[in-house]
């Protein structure tokens, strides 16, 4: 098989093309365009507050500084349109370096103090909602792959301010630090004298901890300067009252007693210090004649290094030596052979965001790419596996190792016996309270398979990890994992009455037990989920398949043994699953949703969590397919801009979950990326049509007043059974931050790829 994939060159050709990617219909927030890198960014031109109205005249619930990202594995960013930005660390516990007041937001200041002549000294504001930053006619705001770009017109003076973070180069490195290059130009007839200050708000807090504060862990900040006085950093020292909150540095525990030190690396013999509200600041004097230019050069992160001034100076040299943007170029696919340039940016920029939410884990010594939005960046959990399986299926065709790094992670999140830990709190503390899910073995199958039919390396499944808990000494090859993992969906998680593989509290909908009130004991064993079994069907060939390759290559006699039996074992596994798949579907056009509380769920009401798996059975007749997507076209694409809704008709209603919303008949990016695999088998061109509805440039033309219609979006937005339609849901507080979520660039990106295979 060949891959129709990009060469990592970026095509020079893109940036004469740069018309033809200005897809934003909406003037008022901003449009795209094309860098000198040949790379796509966002220019944002609205006001801030960001607001906009819904098609019924009530105020839509969006944030109001929008916000994007920069970062690498050791370091994520959100700059926002207003300057100021969030520092977030998720090496270990998620928490941000510089909390602001509110939840989910950043503190840090950039301030000009103008001494022009004999008129009163001026100072400016540079960042901040109510600083000229929020002022399109004096401030313009673009925002690229790895920079966040901000150049002020002000009387006389010329300011700009470039946030810059490099992309790391292997899967298990990258510098937790940013560069800000600042350039301030006289453009006036007369000298000024001014000072500038830039600075970052010391505030650790672990974001699991930030709706309920204090929280159960507090620091003191203690306030260091290296010898050379080219930087300062503040070390977080715990406040413990519990000697069992204090584990060593390599324990999992839900407590996190090692943050990182925050730092300030001054380029330019600045004073520094630590003022009042805690702001690590660097204040510089400069007098500028008409037409000279002043260049400021800064670097902000943090460190866990214990030779913390000798580590924050090789950051900042390394990370200053190099050429503006001069890396993501040679880590991006370039699509150049893509004749929609709008479409070849939008994937570069799916896979820039990507890289740039990929987080390393100092105690799994892995790299995941986070789900974002509310379970990581809100609730300040590691969740949940099975996102983090998807989001690695487009890595596959452009970045393997780190595809490979994500399985390894998980595989460390997995039990000898094969149960995969769906959440990881603080600092690898995994449990499966609330949930004991039945899918998460299906998720990494699906991974896995993908991972072998492309690459063919089945090498991989040799390689040696560690199983969870770390440090109880229990590991064992890829193969093994999927051993214990299919061994654990085949005889633990089982199946029910019909033969279908059981739901027990959920699948990949955990929002079953909010909308029917059960008893939990009653359903656990009894209940059966169609998605499960369509996803084995569809998977399961394949990846048998993979195994028996591997077998006939291996010159391990243990290994081989144990690939062929566990081939023919998941083999008969699905021949069972496809006779009872098969049976309960009848003559229906589409299946059940699921066995729940001694009742068949989704005979009439249509269901798309099991859809999409069901059209990649390779048993199931053309006709039968046909028929099948002719349904969902009637029943839960119709009136939909987005992309197929969650249901047909939401039957039940939960406070807080609305019908239209979320689970109970939202849009899903999950469950529309696998619609688009199963159509890229029989029908290629309707395929690429249900990718072109997902991408952000149908999303930004059917609504666009939302900011978050533009370069990112939640897991699912509300469908076109509610007045929201388009946004994150309203009803709860999952809007307070809609983005970055992973979902929203990995399927579109993964199914483009799939899409562009060549048999």
């Amino acid at each position: 098989m060949h891959v129709k994939i990009r060469n990592l060159t970026t095509a020079i050709s893109l940036i004469m093309s740069v018309n033809a990617y200005l897809t934003s219909l909406a003037a008022n927030i901003g449009h795209w365009g094309i860098d000198e890198n040949g790379l796509p960014f966002f220019e944002y031109v609205g006001e801030l507050p960001a607001k906009a109205l819904m098609p019924n005249g009530k105020e839509a619930k969006l944030p109001e500084d929008p916000w994007f990202i920069l970062g690498n594995y050791q370091l994520t960013v959100f700059p926002h349109v207003s300057g100021t930005y969030e520092l977030i660390t998720g090496q270990r516990s998620w928490a941000r370096m510089n909390q602001g007041d509110r939840m989910n937001s950043g503190s840090n200041m950039s301030r000009l103090i103008v001494n022009s002549g004999s008129q009163p000294a001026i100072s400016i504001d540079l960042v901040g909602e109510s600083s000229i930053s929020a002022d399109p006619a004096k401030c313009s705001r673009k925002f690229g792959c790895g920079y966040a770009l901000y150049q002020y017109d002000l009387d006389s003076l010329k300011v700009t301010r470039r946030l810059r973070a490099e992309p790391s180069l292997e899967y298990n490195q990258g510098d937790p630090a940013f560069a800000l290059e600042v350039s301030i130009k006289n453009t006036g007839g007369h000298p000024i004298g001014l000072k500038y200050a830039e600075g970052i708000r010391a505030n650790y807090c672990q974001t699991q901890y930030q709706r309920y504060p204090p929280g159960p862990l507090q620091f003191d900040r203690e306030l260091q300067w290296a010898s050379d006085s080219a930087a300062i950093w503040v070390d977080f020292l715990p406040i413990v009252h519990d000697p069992l909150m204090l584990v060593t540095e390599d324990q999992i525990s839900v407590y996190d007693t090692y943050p990182p030190s925050l730092f300030l690396y001054d380029d330019n013999q600045s004073s520094l210090s630590l003022d009042e509200n805690h702001n690590l600041v660097a204040e510089k004097g400069l007098a500028l004649q008409p037409g000279e230019e002043a260049k400021l050069k800064y670097v902000i992160g943090f460190t866990f290094d214990q030779q913390k001034q000798k580590h924050i100076a090789d950051i900042a040299q390394r990370i200053l030596s190099l050429p503006v943007s001069s890396q993501w170029p040679k880590v991006l696919p370039s699509f150049n052979e893509e004749p929609d340039t709008a479409l070849a940016q939008e994937m570069i920029w799916n896979a820039y965001v990507l890289e740039a939410m990929a987080t390393y884990s100092n105690l799994y010594h892995e790299t995941k790419i986070p789900q974002g939005t509310v379970y990581d960046y809100y609730w300040g959990q590691h969740a949940s596996a099975r996102d983090n399986f998807q989001h690695a299926l487009p890595l596959i065709y452009y970045n393997p190792e780190l595809a490979k790094s994500v399985m390894r992670y998980m595989a460390k999140r997995t039990t000898p016996t094969g149960d995969i830990r769906l959440i990881e709190t603080g600092s690898g503390w995994a449990e499966t309270l609330p949930y004991n899910t039945s899918d998460q073995q299906l998720f990494f199958f699906l991974l896995l398979s993908e991972y072998l039919r492309v690459t063919q390396d089945y090498g991989f499944l040799d390689e040696v990890t560690e199983y969870f808990p770390l440090g109880s000494g229990a590991s064992g090859s890829m193969l093994d994992t999927v051993l214990h993992c299919f061994t654990y969906l085949k005889d633990i998680i089982g199946t029910g009455p019909h033969g279908l593989i059981r739901l027990l509290n959920s699948d990949w909908n955990d929002n079953v037990y909010v909308l029917n009130k059960v008893s939990y004991n009653d359903v656990i064993y009894s209940g059966e989920s169609h998605m499960n079994s369509a996803m084995a069907l569809a998977i399961l060939d394949g990846l048998a398949s993979s195994l028996q390759a591997y077998s006939q290559q291996t010159e391990n006699s243990q290994q081989k043994e144990k690939a062929q039996k566990l081939a023919i074992s998941m083999t008969k596994y699905r021949q069972q699953q496809l006779d009872a798949f098969m049976n309960d579907l009848g003559n229906r056009d589409f299946t059940r949703r699921m066995y729940f509380d001694g009742k068949a769920v989704g005979e009439d009401n249509m269901y798309v969590e099991p859809l999409g798996y069901m059209l990649q059975i390779k048993e199931l007749p053309l006709e039968r397919k046909q028929a099948l997507y002719k349904a969902m076209v009637e029943r839960i694409y119709k009136n939909e801009k987005l992309g197929a809704r969650q249901q047909q008709a939401p039957d039940r209603e939960a406070p807080g979950l609305e019908k239209g919303s979320r689970e109970n008949g939202g849009m899903w990016y999950s469950m529309n990326g696998p619609i688009i695999m199963g159509l890229n088998t029989f029908d290629h061109a309707e395929a690429m049509e249900r990718l072109r509805q997902q991408t952000f440039a149908n999303y930004s033309k059917q609504f666009p007043a939302y900011w978050t219609s533009y370069w990112s979006a939640s897991d699912n937005t509300e469908s076109s059974l509610l007045p929201s339609e388009g946004l994150a849901d309203q009803s709860l507080d999952y809007w307070v931050i809609p983005v970055f979520c992973a979902h929203a660039h990995a399927w579109p990106l993964f199914c483009y790829f799939r899409i562009c295979e060549i048999e």
